[in-house]
């Protein structure tokens, strides 16, 4: 009798060894895997929101920037070759006015911006609203060799290059909070040139010579919302230029 009990015992220790796992523990496996996955998930899910996004902004940055460099570089040659740089009276198609034009939005100005020996006359605008570009607000820039006419009659040249998805600059409800352009004399102290100004008049013309500094600011906002916050993604710059003269 007590040889079977122990033959009993010893043949259910080994059933119970090889039975394989009960529905609990099996339940419980499953639940671990499901939340350790759903955390691997999510983190890479995580990590493609943060790159889209960081892509968008750096499409923003790099548009921005090259807007900023542009009109940085057109400023530095403002007015250059003046007429006082010839010894005798040169055609006026050879001679570049500093700022011609210039508003809150504008500024059209002439000088060798392409180190070309050829005097350009460029106009940098914002632009509110074009039927026929969605990209807009934007902000164009054009540029044409200057010819002997007066400076506010110089041709328009149909090709541009194009800032696109401007935040409309101002300080109005709605705006970025800051103008594109301000202007600065040479003590620092701001131009007041809100309703525009330019070389058709006396006044207008001392005005435009007495500003040195010119400060860019810019603001892009996309119609792209950033995947992470659900905000439209948006990037602001700013640059200051000194007139040579």
């Amino acid at each position: 009798m007590a040889s079977s009990s122990r033959l009993f015992i010893k043949t259910s220790a080994k059933n119970r060894a090889t039975a394989g796992f009960t529905l609990i523990e099996m339940l419980v496996s499953l639940a671990i895997l499901v939340t350790v996955t759903g955390a691997i998930f999510e983190q890479i899910n995580s990590m493609q929101k943060k790159s889209a996004s960081e892509a968008v902004n750096v499409d923003l940055t790099q548009q921005g920037r090259d807007f900023i460099n542009q009109t940085v570089r057109d400023l530095h040659m403002a007015g250059y070759p003046a007429a006082s740089m010839y010894s005798v009276d040169p055609p006026a198609r050879m001679v570049a006015t500093r700022l011609v034009k210039v508003s809150s939005t504008e500024i059209l100005m002439e000088g060798d911006v392409n180190n070309d020996g050829t005097v350009e006359s460029v106009d940098t605008a914002y632009v509110a609203s074009d039927p026929n570009d969605p990209n807009c607000p934007c902000i164009r820039r054009s540029a044409q060799p200057k010819i002997d006419a007066d400076s506010l009659s110089q041709p328009t040249n149909l090709l541009y290059t194009e800032t696109q998805q401007v935040f409309p600059p101002g300080t109005a409800a709605g705006q970025s909070g800051e103008d594109l352009f301000a202007y600065y004399d040479q003590n620092g102290n701001p131009v007041n040139l809100s309703n525009g100004s330019d070389i058709s008049t006396l006044q207008g013309a001392a005005n435009l010579a007495s500003i040195k500094t010119v400060k860019i600011n810019l603001s892009l906002l996309t119609t792209q919302r950033d995947p992470q916050t659900g905000n439209f993604l948006r990037t602001s710059m700013s640059a200051s230029a000194r007139l040579s003269n």
